[in-house]
């Protein structure tokens, strides 16, 4: 029999507290058909690109594997993707990193015989009637950090213990500033110059009362031209006609969400907006300033590369004459929307300046990073030279 809860054992919000649940309890889904809800979850799957040898393709659904124990006996194997693994000559016990690369799997997870029955009585007892989605979610990552610390689970590479879950406030407040209420969050992938999937939702209340899908958008946008990056358009008239103002609109190929799926390159994500493989329209600061950051460390980490081809290492050392632009972008903090403040220098200006011949290394000091190098040249240089001060050189 599961305990009733308590205050003392609950961990979730306080009594009296006015916390908003994340979807409304008359929350409509309407326009997906069975089609649209594969379409949607396959998106952001990692999956091999296209023509892909057979090898590739087993390597990307590695998923994991969960072993099932009674002390040191292991009693039974499962393997996320293949289902039940035969135990006869497993090496056991075994650290749970080998596990996984004997099985060919990116994971591996411990439980003890009788672990899930206590995971979901402690869990129960916190639960509260008034309780929202997401405290009972928060509720249960709880219980899982508890039982990693007690040793009750282990668990390969990541650790529960070691996570640092937000609060419901934390979070209600992030959604607040991702989508404020009254407006919805779009997301449109094309394929071949066709919508693939699709799906909008709307906030409103402080949750979502509205999920829509892709059936009802294609008739509303009408005539395409095959052109995802002209179609998104009339996707985000669509919606507005139908759910109301946009907060945050991503629209891309469906070959571009899978291959940022696949990439675990520092980021992936910030470059393939920079370079409108996905268009994000509009976006609020919560959303422009993160990706401004991981823009930033893209930049610092094609900087390294690009200094690494020219021989020119050690302008990034810490002796190096860079070394104050670049200590400045890996103490990077939170402040102004404009990324070159938050940098403290123009990141464009400085891959500028490494690939620019004309000064020598030292006259690169930080004082020069925010503008352009001055022209060089033979006839007429003077008269170049003598009004660099007063006017701005070219890009």
């Amino acid at each position: 029999m599961v305990a009733a809860p308590t205050e003392a054992r609950r961990s979730g919000p306080k009594r009296g507290a006015t916390l908003r649940p994340v979807l409304t309890p008359d929350v409509r889904v309407e326009g997906f058909t069975s089609a649209d809800w594969t379409r949607l979850f396959a998106v952001l799957r990692p999956v091999p690109a296209r023509g892909a040898p057979l090898g590739e393709a087993l390597r990307a659904r590695r998923g994991g594997v969960v072993a099932v124990t009674t002390g040191p006996r292991l009693r039974k194997l499962i393997s996320t993707t293949r289902g039940r693994l035969p135990i006869a000559g497993e090496p056991w016990p075994a650290p749970l990193g080998d596990l996984a690369e004997r099985h060919g799997a990116d994971w591996a997870v411990e439980l003890g015989a009788g672990t899930v029955d206590e995971l979901v009585d402690r869990w129960a007892a916190r639960l509260g009637r008034r309780d929202t989605a997401t405290a009972q979610v928060l509720h249960l990552l709880a219980v899982l950090r508890e039982m990693d610390a007690e040793g009750a689970i282990r668990s390969w590479p990541l650790r529960p213990s070691s996570w640092v879950l937000p609060s419901e406030r934390v979070i209600e407040r992030a959604l607040d500033a991702l989508c404020a209420d009254g407006r919805c969050l779009a997301l449109g992938v094309f394929d071949q110059g066709a919508l693939y999937t699709a799906v909008a939702l709307r906030r409103r209340g402080g949750a979502f009362d509205l999920l829509l899908g892709p059936d009802e958008l294609r008739r509303d946008m009408g005539l395409v031209s095959g052109d995802w990056t002209r179609d998104h358009r009339h996707l985000a008239r669509a919606i507005e006609r139908r759910v109301g103002p946009l907060a945050l609109g991503c629209y891309g190929e469906r070959d571009t969400f899978q291959s940022l799926a696949r990439s675990h390159a520092p980021g992936a994500w910030a470059v393939a907006a920079a370079a409108r493989d996905i268009v994000l329209s509009p976006a609020p600061p919560a959303v422009a300033i993160p990706l401004g950051v991981d823009l930033g460390r893209a930049v610092l980490g094609i900087a390294k590369g690009l200094a690494d081809r020219l021989g020119a290492t050690a302008w990034l050392g810490a002796e190096g004459p860079l070394a104050p632009a670049v200590d400045r972008l890996r103490a990077l903090g939170i402040g102004s929307p404009d990324l070159q403040a938050l940098l403290g220098f123009d990141p464009l200006a400085l891959l500028r300046r490494l690939l620019y011949r004309g000064p020598t290394p030292e006259r690169l000091d930080d004082d020069d990073l925010g503008e352009p190098a001055a022209p060089r040249g033979g006839a007429g240089s003077d008269a170049s030279m003598a009004g660099a001060s007063d006017a701005p050189a070219p890009p």
